[in-house]
C-alpha cells in the first residue's frame, strides 16, 4: 500500500454522513422544547403555586371559625366583638381574641395576602393581626352587640369569614390597585369602597376561601357586583352558595329560593 498523499482529498464516513441529520434534529428538537417548556413551565408552576396557596388559606379560615365557634360556646352562643377597648386602655381585635382557641400565629396569614406589624385599620387605627375577615354582620348590624348564632337559619349558606384580599379597582375590573392599602378585619359587600376602591376579597385569580357560619369551609369563583338595583348588598351571594346573609333571606322567608 502507498504512502497517503496529504494532497489527496479525503473521502468523508458513510455514518457521518447519516449522523449529521440526525443531529440537526436533535438539535431542533431540543430548541423547540426548550422554547416550549420556557413558555409553559411558568404559568405551569404560578398555577401550583396558586393551588397551594388556596389549600394553605382553606386549612386556614377552616381553623379560626372552629376556634370562633368553640369561642360561642362559651359565650351563649355569641361570637367576639370585632375589635374592643380593654379596660387597661389597648384595642384587641378578634384574632387576639381567638388566639386561645386557635393556635398558631401564622394561622392568621393568608399565604397570599400576609399582614405585617405596620399594617392597620383603615378607620380605626388599630393594629391589624390577620389577613382574614369577619361578616360584620355578626356584630351590631341588626341590634346592638352580637348576633345570636343560634338565630341564623341557613347557617351553611352565611358567610362568617373570608379572606381579605389586596383592593381592586372595581367589582367588575380584576385589576389589582397600584397603590398599597391595609387588610381588613370585618368585611361589608362586594360594593364596598375605602378610598374609590374595593377592599376584598379575592386572591387567587378570581377565587378565594370562605367559610360558613356552619364551620364548613369551600373555594368560590367570586361574584363581583356593580351598584345597580339588582344586587342586594345585604344577603348578596359571594359565590358558590355562600351568601352575605342567612342565603339570601331574612328571617321568616327561608321557603322561597334563595335571591341572586
Amino acid at each position: 500500500m502507498g504512502a497517503l498523499n496529504s494532497e489527496d482529498p479525503l473521502e468523508t464516513a458513510p455514518e457521518a454522513v447519516a449522523a449529521r441529520p440526525i443531529s440537526l434534529l436533535g438539535t431542533g428538537i431540543c430548541i423547540v422544547l426548550g422554547l416550549t417548556l420556557g413558555l409553559v413551565l411558568p404559568p405551569l408552576l404560578r398555577w401550583r403555586q396558586m393551588g397551594e396557596e388556596r389549600a394553605r388559606s382553606l386549612s386556614n379560615i377552616r381553623r379560626i371559625a372552629t376556634g370562633a365557634l368553640l369561642y360561642a360556646q362559651d359565650w351563649d352562643g355569641r361570637l367576639m366583638p370585632v375589635a374592643e377597648r380593654l379596660p387597661a386602655g389597648p384595642w384587641q381585635t378578634w384574632p387576639q381574641t381567638l388566639k386561645p382557641y386557635v393556635g398558631g400565629e401564622d394561622t392568621f396569614e393568608n399565604p397570599a395576602n400576609p399582614t405585617t406589624a405596620a399594617t392597620r385599620h383603615p378607620v380605626n387605627k388599630y393594629v391589624v393581626h390577620s389577613s382574614y375577615a369577619l361578616n360584620h354582620r355578626f356584630w351590631g348590624a341588626f341590634s346592638v352587640g352580637p348576633f345570636p348564632l343560634d338565630n341564623l337559619e341557613l347557617s351553611e349558606q352565611t358567610a362568617l369569614f373570608v379572606e381579605a384580599g389586596p383592593f381592586w379597582n372595581s367589582p367588575t375590573n380584576k385589576t389589582r390597585s397600584s397603590t398599597p392599602r391595609p387588610a381588613l378585619l370585618d368585611y361589608g359587600d362586594t360594593t364596598d369602597r375605602w378610598q374609590t376602591l374595593v377592599p376584598f376579597p379575592s386572591t387567587h385569580d378570581g377565587r378565594m376561601a370562605v367559610v360558613a357560619a356552619d364551620g364548613h369551609g369551600v373555594i368560590v369563583t367570586v361574584e363581583h357586583y356593580d351598584n345597580s338595583t339588582r344586587h342586594d348588598t345585604l344577603y348578596g351571594r359571594i359565590g358558590g352558595n355562600i351568601y352575605n346573609w342567612n342565603g339570601g333571606h331574612p328571617n321568616g322567608k327561608t321557603d322561597r329560593a334563595p335571591r341572586e
